[in-house]
């Protein structure tokens, strides 16, 4: 048998000249920690447990722990002038590290998704390589975001094929002196935070690991992320992310029930005019609805009425086996839902 050859080995590695990221597969951490404007949580997986009759086996999730951040803490995810009292925030992360990850020195961590700025590009070709990527995402962002582009940390992910006539990337910024603010939170308690992401990007891939908005998926799929200050919206074609878009929601629209479920709807009835007018849309087939902040019944009725498909809440135990005695339906596994998304990892 002949071996192969030093390009071809040099191509699954992942060092070839061009944009994509080496394409072996980093060893996640087991834990992840996610910080949101009102709480922090964390959850630590262990070995697999088998699942239901001809399902396949699950990780199994032995530890997790929640700690509220007191109301009225100073906490803003978008600059960090901003962070004028880091105690209360402090000592929440310090509880749940004690309780999920005494020993553990390798984490991950969740942030809300307005910390950073994310953007779908299309590009007329493809970049030779991933510096040309980078130049060019600065480029075509430095006129939209809030701060100078000088001053931020980027990655993209390439999501369209290689040989299509146009190149659609995944781009995510934030601004360097956040990002450091939060990995020194960890780093300073000895956890190194091997991965920062966003929530809304560990629920999709807790979605997939769940057995939807997949590589295998077919059609139009929407997640909807109703979480505390914002709502996210995700659209998926045949697997693939093609609509991002995330709204802050005011004081004003947060005070009452009637005002948050007002704002809801305006901002779901914005996002499917979107799909209907510029991405062609014939219809989802279904919306996964994750609900931290809201009447679950009414939003999930939000998004059915809006969207126009059958809505459903995010099911963590489809992904992982929860806890002896634990309720899927319970609030608290829609609060540790991106934690558990990035302790899975992202699907092969």
């Amino acid at each position: 048998m002949p071996l192969p050859s030093w390009e071809n080995v040099v191509q699954r590695l992942g060092l070839a000249p061009g944009p994509r990221p080496p394409r072996l597969k980093p060893r996640l951490p087991s834990t992840a920690a996610h910080v949101s404007a009102g709480h922090v949580s964390a959850v630590r997986l262990g070995g697999t447990a088998s699942g239901t009759r001809g399902s396949p086996e699950r990780p199994r999730v032995v530890a997790h722990a929640e700690a509220e951040i007191p109301r009225g803490a100073s906490l803003s995810f978008t600059g960090p002038s901003q962070l004028l009292d880091l105690a209360p925030l402090s000592r929440a992360i310090e509880s749940v590290l004690a309780t999920v990850a005494p020993r553990e020195s390798r984490i991950s961590v969740v942030l809300p998704d307005p910390a950073a700025r994310v953007s779908l590009l299309k590009f007329g070709r493809l970049p030779a390589t991933r510096q040309e990527v980078t130049d060019l995402i600065r480029f075509r962002m430095q006129k939209v975001l809030p701060f100078r582009v000088e001053e931020a940390s980027l990655d993209f992910q390439l999501l369209s094929d290689e040989n299509g006539e146009e190149t659609e990337f995944l781009a995510v910024l934030i601004q360097r002196p956040v990002l450091f603010q939060f990995e020194r939170l960890f780093s300073a308690r000895d956890r190194l935070p091997g991965l920062v992401d966003l929530e809304s990007f560990n629920l999709a891939n807790l979605l997939a690991r769940s057995g939807g908005a997949d590589g295998e998926d077919v059609g139009d799929r929407a997640l909807v992320n109703a979480a505390s200050g914002y709502l996210t919206v995700l659209y998926f074609r045949n697997g693939l992310l093609n609509f991002y878009r995330c709204k802050p929601l005011a004081e004003e629209e947060r005070a009452l029930p009637e005002r948050l479920h007002g704002a809801l709807r305006r901002e779901m009835a914005s996002c499917a005019a979107y799909y209907r007018e510029h991405l062609a849309g014939a219809g989802f087939s279904e919306a996964v609805v994750r609900v931290v902040e809201g009447d679950p019944a009414v939003v999930l009725g939000i998004v059915q009425e809006e969207m126009g498909c059958r809505a459903r809440t995010l099911d963590p135990a489809r992904a992982a086996t929860l806890p002896g005695g634990a309720d899927p339906s319970d609030p608290r596994w829609q609060r540790l839902a991106p934690a558990l998304g990035a302790a899975l990892g992202r699907p092969a």
